[in-house]
């Protein structure tokens, strides 16, 4: 068998030729998908790692945010519970003294007409105080002290009491189709206390509730929401009320 040199260089050629296709059309593309991959995880890695970082900042600066308005609140309850218990030893030395003088002035009338100014003072005095009390409080009054009492409203629903939730639940299940439930503020909530409330108040009814928010600045501070026959009040407006109401009755 004799050497074919042709088709040695041939082979040879067709050879190179093949090299040159693989290293033109296959090696090159596929080294370049492989570095554009690294470069892509490259780049995911450190864009997880900036958000991680962003994430861990906004944690620490919510915490310290958090931990500002607890105390802020704490402090605001504690100077208006000082504030209050002062008004009512007030009121009531005020009391005492004007019953005491009154007394000595009709000691001779009957029993039935000391009775009656009695509570008439008493009336007087729980009118002056609950004016005062609700002039102190308007001063007190805004949107800071109106988004601390939606939070203790937010926490009150949260625990609500069995046979309120039960209450509740009842007049929201008699509201027809759609019917919106009212809520009213002293101040305007932002989006997203509204969205809280409304999930909150939602979760305490039992079924998916639709609000209809408007500001009342009668209220003084706070909100008072009403599901139907069901009135859930946290507002100072009607906590004086309450107060004037039971000094009447009292």
């Amino acid at each position: 068998m004799q050497f074919d040199w042709t088709t040695f260089i041939l082979e040879i050629l067709n050879f190179l030729v093949l090299v040159w296709i693989l290293q033109r059309f296959l090696y090159r593309p596929i080294l370049a998908m492989l570095d554009a991959r690294q470069q892509r995880i490259q780049d995911e890695t450190e864009l997880a790692a900036q958000l991680r970082d962003e994430a861990e900042a906004l944690r620490q600066q919510y915490e310290q945010r958090l931990a500002d308005w607890n105390q802020q609140q704490e402090t605001s309850r504690r100077q208006l519970d000082e504030e209050l218990a002062q008004l009512r030893n007030t009121a009531t030395e005020n009391l005492k003294q004007t019953l005491a003088d009154e007394e000595a002035k009709l000691r001779v009338r009957n029993q039935t007409l000391i009775t009656a100014r009695e509570a008439a003072l008493i009336r007087e005095a729980a009118g002056a105080a609950y004016g005062q009390a609700a002039a102190m409080l308007q001063r007190l009054a805004s949107p800071q002290l109106t988004q601390q009492i939606v939070e203790v409203f937010l926490q009150d629903l949260q625990h609500m009491p069995d046979s309120e939730q039960t209450a509740l639940r009842k007049a929201a299940a008699m509201l027809i189709g759609a019917s919106a439930v009212e809520v009213l503020s002293a101040h305007p909530l932002s989006e997203t206390d509204q969205a809280r409330v409304t999930e909150t108040l939602s979760t305490a009814a039992g079924q998916a509730l639709q609000l209809t928010i408007k500001e009342d600045s009668t209220l003084i501070a706070g909100l008072r929401a009403v599901v139907g026959e069901c009135q859930l009040h946290a507002n100072l407006a009607d906590e004086l009320a309450f107060f004037r109401r039971q000094a009447n009755h009292g």
